[in-house]
């Protein structure tokens, strides 16, 4: 995307992808999402938390199935040497709310967010545990041969990523069968008995804790079930209490604040 100032009249420029030329063995080649959000302003914060998903939305790119895949949401890139400025940028600009919102509600519980403007002490960070490369199809819509192809080259890059960030937390809601042998379950912190609605569920939702070693530390992982989005099967009012819940039961207030 450029900006080119005439008068007082800014005109964009925003660049425009060809559907299939930019779409290789459905992968959509315009950029990886290695990360969203800012680095620097996690690394500074009092507690330092790391959401996961499987892989980025096609919907990064654009906003419904008639449009042409772009770059709106990643203001000024234009090549690779852009890429970090627009991650780290990427939640100040056009994020996808509806996906990226059911997370908030937790990390609002822990004193948290993904964005600057809510002022909150902790800035987290979101990340993708199979391929930082979005798709067309959806990822479980994939051939098992493209899952595992894409899984062979971003999971490797995931797991050195996340040993450079040095989460405090993961809050990770995604196919159990995801959970990676480097997870260790550790047991349940919590049920959930009701629904959205307040009926009580046949089947409580449960929230497992699990331990990722780095070398340097254990890192609390809070996995939940997922539906069509992370955490999708609780209210936000839940979500929030979850949140407060993962801070005391694991004192990160007072050990870290």
């Amino acid at each position: 995307m450029e900006e080119e100032i005439i008068g007082q009249i800014v005109l964009v420029r925003v660049i425009v992808f060809n559907h299939i030329n930019i779409i290789n063995m459905k992968k959509i080649n315009i950029l990886p999402i290695n990360w969203f959000g800012n680095k620097e302003k996690y690394f500074k914060s009092k507690v330092k938390i790391v959401t996961v998903g499987l892989n980025p939305s096609d919907k990064e790119f654009r906003n419904n199935e008639t449009e042409n895949y772009s770059t709106f949401r990643f203001h000024g890139y234009q090549s690779e040497k852009d890429l970090e400025k627009v991650l780290n940028n990427y939640f100040e600009q056009k994020p996808y709310k509806t996906w990226f919102n059911s997370f908030e509600p937790i990390l609002q519980g822990m004193d948290a967010s993904y964005y600057q403007k809510t002022e909150k002490p902790n800035i987290a960070i979101h990340t993708d545990i199979c391929s930082p490369w979005a798709t067309n199809p959806t990822w479980s819509k994939l051939t098992t041969d493209e899952q595992r192809k894409m899984f062979k080259e971003g999971h490797p890059k995931w797991i050195k990523l996340i040993d450079e960030l040095n989460p405090d937390v993961i809050l990770i809601s995604v196919a159990k069968k995801y959970l990676i042998n480097e997870f260790k379950e550790i047991g349940e912190i919590g049920r959930i008995t009701k629904t959205k609605k307040g009926i009580i569920r046949k089947q409580p939702y449960l929230l497992k804790h699990y331990s990722y070693s780095n070398g340097n530390k254990n890192v609390i992982v809070i996995f939940g079930q997922a539906a069509q989005k992370p955490f999708g099967l609780i209210s936000n009012e839940q979500k929030m209490d979850l949140g407060s819940t993962i801070t005391n039961v694991f004192n990160i207030s007072k050990s870290k604040m």
